[in-house]
């Protein structure tokens, strides 16, 4: 006979079904993105891709792979701009920015890069960044009065409970572009659940895409793009591991979207 007492649990990325934010978030814990965990890993990653510029050698798949479509926009927007100024939302120690100094390295001059980011976050940002020479900038708080050329969210917008106030506050700074990486949505009834990251519980959501795309739509951006996201997690390539959800609240893959301001 098994014992299954001594059997070990299965892990999820995602655990549970919440109807709105605060109910997740009554059992949330942990740090989050502002642990030594979180902090520590960053840093590790960080590393791993300025070794690899300073090789000459492509900053590995992994780690760039919320960043996919970044360069090809910017060099698209540096044809016909003298400088791009650029809105990195939730953009960590600055991964993005290196996948733009690896792409196009003749131009980073050109470009301003701004990351908003948890003060701890910060901190260790600008401690990195300070050993390179600059080349970012960052802040806690969302800009309110800079104007941008490109607003870039990898992987950040699941993780505001007030996402419809986010696509205003986006919109004021009056984007050419808005480039969402790995968006969490689909054809679905958007809900809330819990991410497990290390020893947190982070409230995530999963979004209806039509009510995403109806939000933007309503301050004047079209969807410009719309592809699949690569990714790996728990060792799976490309499809959501989200077997412990009922069938109806799955996503097989989440999305990269370049939406775009609508000519007057």
């Amino acid at each position: 006979m098994t014992n299954t007492a001594n059997q070990s649990q299965p892990f999820y990325i995602w655990e549970g079904v919440y109807h709105d934010f605060q109910a997740a978030e009554s059992e949330a814990n942990g740090a989050g993105f502002g642990s030594d965990v979180y902090r520590s890993r960053s840093l590790l990653a960080a590393t791993e891709c300025l070794v690899a510029l300073k090789s000459d050698s492509p900053i590995p798949a992994f780690h760039k792979q919320r960043s996919t479509h970044l360069p090809l926009v910017v060099a698209m927007m540096l044809r016909d701009k003298p400088q791009v100024k650029i809105l990195d939302f939730g953009g960590g120690l600055g991964i993005g920015y290196m996948t733009l100094a690896e792409s196009i390295p003749a131009d980073l001059h050109r470009i301003e890069y701004t990351i908003v980011e948890v003060p701890e976050v910060c901190q260790s940002g600008m401690d990195f960044h300070a050993g390179l020479g600059g080349g970012v900038i960052y802040t806690s708080d969302l800009p309110i009065f800079a104007n941008f050329h490109l607003i870039h969210a990898a992987s950040s917008f699941q993780y505001v409970e007030l996402w419809q106030d986010l696509v205003a506050k986006f919109s004021a700074l009056t984007p050419e572009y808005i480039l969402l990486s790995d968006v969490f949505a689909g054809s679905i009834k958007p809900y809330v659940t819990l991410q497990n990251y290390y020893e947190s519980k982070i409230p995530h959501w999963f979004l209806n895409l039509n009510e995403l795309l109806g939000a933007f739509e309503h301050y004047g951006y079209r969807l410009a793009m719309k592809s699949y996201a690569t990714s790996r997690r728990l060792d799976v390539e490309d499809t959501l591991p989200m077997a412990n959800f009922p069938e109806a609240l799955r996503l097989s893959q989440s999305l990269h979207l370049l939406l775009q301001k609508n000519k007057k």
